[in-house]
């Protein structure tokens, strides 16, 4: 399976273990897809003796007025929402 960003995408890392993906011109729905669609691909991939790897994605969507603080803390407690909620999963 192969899971493709648009050329509008930009992916960055955030933090240690922490990515970004900005979906520009992209809904709620569209980005829960995209965000499903990348766990479920890394969730498949085969590590060998290191064993299999998850993630936990939060996503939101920009909405008028939003700083860029206020629209990466909500993908944030999202996040942590997923993580919380037994990892390996996606939540908006």
């Amino acid at each position: 399976m192969l899971v493709t960003l648009r050329e509008s995408d930009n992916l960055g890392r955030w933090g240690g273990e922490e990515f970004i993906v900005l979906a520009a011109n992209s809904t709620l729905d569209d980005g829960a897809q995209l965000a499903e669609r990348l766990r479920a691909h890394v969730e498949a991939l085969d590590f060998g003796e290191l064993g299999g790897v998850t993630i936990s994605v939060g996503v939101t969507e920009w909405r008028k007025g939003d700083t860029r603080k206020a629209l990466v803390a909500r993908a944030d407690e999202a996040m942590y929402r997923a993580k919380n909620s037994g990892r390996n999963c996606v939540k908006c």
